[in-house]
């Protein structure tokens, strides 16, 4: 993909190049791909979409009088606005930021704890054979406290067990930037190596930075 007309944004973090564009995201849909499931309770709509900006982790080839970017695009924030532009059709110009995906932090989605620490303890090691001892595999952190399991083969399956966790409401996700008074949970963090045009991760399974949000 050829972008003809841009401007580079000033981040806090010089390493991290980005850029705001626009271009019709229903016509190179495509190219764009999610990494995250959506929610089915999703209040977007087009007003919404008119007044926000969609991230868009790239690769870029060459960035001179025109950016070019590889055609495999993912969704960095944005996969409920994303969704409604392609299930409506919406064949419009839309404000997006283009930004370097494998140079962005991609951090744990957190969650919070609703049962005991304990109880939650002896369910992580009863389904998995968890343990804080061994340091090998993937890992489930909380408040801090690694603990380990060989038992999954890649990070998908990890993640849909996060995903099984909060679907029996045992935990619950919440912005990283949010203070909270109860337990922490998180997990292995996701790379930009994991992401994949033919497989997406649970909602709510990433927290990435820098944010455009704000």
């Amino acid at each position: 993909m050829k972008v003809s007309s841009f401007q580079k944004l000033k981040l806090s973090s010089s390493d991290l190049d980005a850029y705001l564009t626009k271009i019709n995201i229903f016509e190179n849909k495509k190219f764009i791909f999610p990494h995250e499931e959506t929610s089915e309770d999703s209040q977007i709509t087009k007003d919404i979409i008119k007044n926000s900006v969609i991230v868009l982790g790239v690769t870029f080839l060459s960035v001179d009088t025109e950016i070019i970017i590889e055609d495999n695009i993912f969704i960095l924030d944005g996969h409920h606005r994303f969704k409604f532009i392609v299930e409506n059709k919406i064949d419009e110009i839309f404000e997006v930021v283009l930004i370097d995906l494998h140079s962005v932090t991609i951090e744990s989605h957190n969650c919070e704890l609703n049962i005991d620490i304990d109880s939650f303890i002896k369910k992580i090691k009863s389904d998995y054979s968890f343990n804080d001892k061994n340091r090998s595999g993937h890992f489930i952190k909380i408040n801090q406290k690694e603990y380990w399991s060989e038992d999954f083969s890649n990070i998908y399956e990890l993640y849909k067990y996060k995903k099984e966790l909060m679907s029996n409401r045992i935990i619950s996700p919440i912005a990283n930037s949010e203070e909270s008074k109860n337990i922490i949970v998180n997990f292995s963090p996701i790379s930009s190596k994991d992401l994949s045009n033919s497989r997406v991760f649970p909602y709510k399974s990433t927290w990435i930075t820098p944010r455009f949000d704000s």
